[in-house]
């Protein structure tokens, strides 16, 4: 018995752990089917209420009106109703009085209408004519009320007392009989069509709602099919969904399509940046490790060694650290998200006082500032970006600038949608298989000075970076021997 309810418990855990999955389409389906039956169902009972209503009322409408017709006939009498006066106000054969004959007056007949027999009672409740086969004793209840009987012949039954016009006398009864077995019958008909109908309306609404939910559901699967496969194998190569439905669901899509477009990019950068870190770092650690092996054998008895290796081993050290910081600051630029239209810097002021603090730096340039704005040159673009990405240029401009012509000129100038920056110096210049590279990852012209020049070269892509989150423009021309000129181009404040 334990080990039962241990086994029942066990099985109720797991059907909790893992819920039975209950389709949408389906779900969908069946309460588009409900409410299809819903609705059918109370547009039915409303029909049929008005219809079964509507000719109920008719009917007794039409009985009342032939009893009055009758009554008028009959109350023209100044004596009580009998045998021996009642041909006086009807037409009738008077063979057939209190014979019960199936072959009524013509002219009654005219009054009263079809499926309707009348009764015709002298002032002691004695049946005096019919119009019908079967007798009827006067029912008992208030005048001029129609009473519903039941059982095999069932109808409506109304009476009145016949008042004379002349004497104001009562001179007998009125008996109205409405046979309302024909009603029954359509009543019935009209049920079984009704629900004849409710069942096909209840199968089609099923059939036709999967069908159209199918159609809706569609591009929600196609949707679900991406997410998964995307789910299984994240390193596949992104593809976009493309669904045209002018709703919601497009809308979805699109969003699905931005927030994969930028994992994905963000994947390649993280991938990238440790593809980057990992082959760029090898050289500087393999010189670390060298310089350490030699020492821990025999260097660091020799003075001279332990001096040269341990300064090694700091520049090292410091390229590794620049580097990482602008490997890290360029995959900030790279997931950087600007609200551009909230941005207003000033590209005047924050070049006069870059220029300002170079020039601290690098007391041995001459460094020119040639402003052709006509006001302070309002661009969008975040003033420490713009700094750094001066600094990045005239770092550059001066490194490459190792002779005798140390001059560097920064160039503020506007055309109609663009703040131009650009930064020209007399340096070594680029040669032209390069100029098309320049602004690659690691990237550095004239290779076989680079170690002795310095740098990562990564400072040129942040500046491209730059420029494409600003939507700018970044361009450079050179000319080997004769110097460069980087020209950045930030969309302005108009």
């Amino acid at each position: 018995m334990i080990k039962m309810r241990s086994l029942f418990k066990k099985e109720i855990k797991k059907v909790k752990e893992n819920p039975v999955r209950r389709s949408i389409l389906l779900r969908w389906a069946f309460v588009n089917t409900v409410f299809c039956f819903i609705v059918f169902t109370v547009f039915s009972v409303f029909i049929y209420q008005i219809t079964i209503n509507t000719y109920i009322s008719e009917e007794k409408s039409g009985i009342i009106a032939a009893v009055d017709r009758v009554e008028a006939a009959l109350s023209k009498s100044d004596t009580a109703l009998g045998i021996q006066n009642l041909h006086n106000y009807i037409n009738f054969n008077s063979n057939d009085i209190g014979n019960i004959s199936a072959d009524s007056p013509q002219s009654l007949n005219s009054m009263i209408g079809h499926r309707r027999a009348f009764y015709i009672y002298g002032n002691d409740q004695k049946l005096i004519y019919s119009t019908a086969k079967t007798s009827l004793p006067l029912q008992s209840g208030n005048e001029n009320e129609i009473q519903e009987i039941h059982g095999s012949t069932p109808g409506y039954i109304i009476k009145r007392q016949i008042i004379s016009q002349s004497t104001g006398q009562a001179i007998g009864y009125v008996q109205a009989y409405y046979d309302i077995s024909f009603y029954y019958n359509i009543n019935r008909q009209l049920m079984i069509a009704l629900t004849i109908m409710e069942v096909l309306v209840l199968i089609l609404s099923q059939i036709i709602g999967f069908y159209m939910v199918s159609r809706f559901m569609a591009p929600l699967e196609k949707l679900h099919k991406a997410m998964k496969k995307v789910a299984s194998s994240p390193e596949i190569a992104y593809q976009p969904i493309e669904i045209h439905t002018n709703d919601e669901i497009e809308d979805l899509a699109e969003v699905y399509n931005e927030i994969m477009e930028k994992a994905h990019r963000y994947f390649e950068q993280q991938r990238r940046l440790v593809s980057d870190v990992s082959h760029e770092l090898r050289t500087p650690l393999a010189v670390l490790d060298g310089h350490i092996n030699m020492l821990n054998r025999w260097g660091k008895n020799d003075p001279e060694i332990l001096d040269e290796s341990l300064q090694a081993s700091r520049e090292e050290i410091i390229r590794m650290k620049s580097m990482l910081e602008e490997m890290l600051a360029l995959s900030r630029f790279e997931n950087d998200e600007l609200d551009l239209e909230n941005m207003d810097t000033s590209l005047l002021k924050v070049c006069q006082m870059t220029l300002k603090n170079f020039q601290l730096i690098h007391e041995d340039f001459d460094l020119t500032l040639d402003n052709q704005l006509k006001g302070e040159g309002r661009a969008k673009i975040h003033d420490n970006h713009y700094e750094q990405g001066i600094l990045i240029l005239l770092d550059n401009a001066a490194k490459y600038s190792p002779g005798q012509e140390k001059e560097i000129t920064i160039t503020l100038s506007e055309d109609e949608k663009f703040i131009i920056t650009s930064v020209s110096d007399k340096g070594m210049g680029i040669g032209a298989d390069d100029l098309e590279h320049v602004f690659e990852r690691f990237f550095r012209a004239d290779k076989a000075r680079s170690r002795q020049i310095g740098g990562t070269g990564l400072g040129l892509s942040i500046i491209s970076q730059l420029a494409k989150n600003y939507k700018g423009e970044v361009e450079v021309s050179s000319e080997l021997g004769y110097g460069s000129c980087f020209t950045l181009k930030i969309p302005k404040v108009k």
